[in-house]
């Protein structure tokens, strides 16, 4: 009897533990990417992947895992595919047969950027050039185009409606008065102020999609980093004893986020576990920055943007509080954004 009593006790406490231990939030390990890499040394390409997105999750260089894969500018990338974490375990693979090709696969095509020329050479190295995509390009253009057209034929049918309108004659003159003695003028009586009117309450930031189309992006020599929210800092970069690859920044949802530098969208989606709506933005061969557990965001791959510009609204996605995690990496590696960033 007293053995099964503590048999009962034993079992209750490791259901507590674990208990406790689902209730606590989970902090993003670097050395997971690590053991993945090294348990699972080759990733099969899903929908909707991209290169650099493969690459950050498992804390890689996007260089390094399209060198290994073989793998040039743009990075295409397509569903089914076997992509090589490590040098020597193969890759390219397809599960139709090593014959296949993203123009016989079926469903979306996994790939990165479309840029309109291939990257050029100089000096035996790849300058990577990533410019915008021409059909982007030219369906704005045709869409700008339809929206003038609508307007102008809007405005051309008020202008004949309130032409057709009826016109109230003004040639009418009012009947005679029989004259009058004028009143003493009263002494002005002074006017009360007008009641303040209450201010509006702040709405929250709308996501607005900024035309893009336009721009050409040209890699940052020196970035001016700058602060991508307002709010405290309540996650620091090694924090916990675990490390962590970023800060997190408390905020309200819907707050603005801006790039960090200027840039070009090379992530924008939900794809990568652990990071919600997330955006990497390439700033040059060397940086890259991410922006994770965004509301909603407001550009897509191949935008380029500005330092400052809003991309994206805070949130809560795949995260236990409203916040924004910021990662700053170089050449693949994860850097305390703190040492970027100016004081505050």
């Amino acid at each position: 009897m007293r053995k099964v009593f503590m048999m009962t006790v034993l079992a209750l406490a490791v259901s507590g533990c674990a208990s406790q231990q689902s209730n606590t939030p989970q902090v993003r390990d670097l050395s997971d990417a690590r053991r993945a890499v090294e348990n699972s040394p080759q990733y099969t390409v899903k929908a909707g992947d991209t290169l650099y997105g493969i690459a950050w999750q498992h804390n890689l260089d996007y260089r390094q895992l399209a060198a290994i894969n073989n793998i040039d500018a743009p990075y295409q990338i397509y569903p089914g595919q076997t992509i090589a974490l490590r040098e020597g375990t193969g890759g390219m693979s397809t599960s139709s047969g090593d014959n296949a090709s993203p123009a016989s696969t079926s469903g979306a095509v996994a790939t990165g950027l479309q840029p309109q020329a291939t990257a050029v050479a100089s000096n035996d190295q790849e300058l990577d050039w990533l410019l915008p995509d021409e059909s982007a390009i030219e369906r704005n253009q045709r869409l700008t185009a339809e929206r003038a057209e609508r307007t102008a034929v809007e405005a051309s049918q008020q202008v004949a409606a309130a032409a057709n309108a009826p016109v109230e004659s003004t040639n009418q003159q009012p009947p005679a008065q029989p004259a009058q003695e004028p009143a003493p003028t009263p002494e002005p009586t002074p006017e009360p102020e007008p009641a303040a009117e209450p201010e509006p309450a702040a709405q929250p930031t709308q996501t607005v999609r900024t035309d893009r189309s336009s721009r050409t992006f040209t890699p940052a020599e020196n970035i001016d980093w700058q602060w991508p929210t307002d709010g405290q800092v309540i996650g620091e970069f090694g924090q916990g004893g675990s490390i962590t690859a970023g800060i997190d920044i408390a905020g309200q949802k819907g707050q603005p986020i801006r790039a960090a530098g200027p840039g070009i969208v090379v992530y924008a989606g939900s794809g990568v576990r652990g990071y919600g709506n997330l955006i990497l933005l390439k700033h040059n061969d060397q940086f890259l920055s991410a922006y994770a557990h965004n509301d909603s965001l407001s550009v897509k791959e191949n935008d380029v943007v500005e330092a400052g510009e809003v991309i994206a609204t805070m949130g809560n996605s795949d995260a236990d509080a409203i916040k924004l995690h910021f990662e700053v990496r170089r050449d693949g590696q994860p850097q305390n954004p703190l040492d970027y960033l100016p004081s505050r």
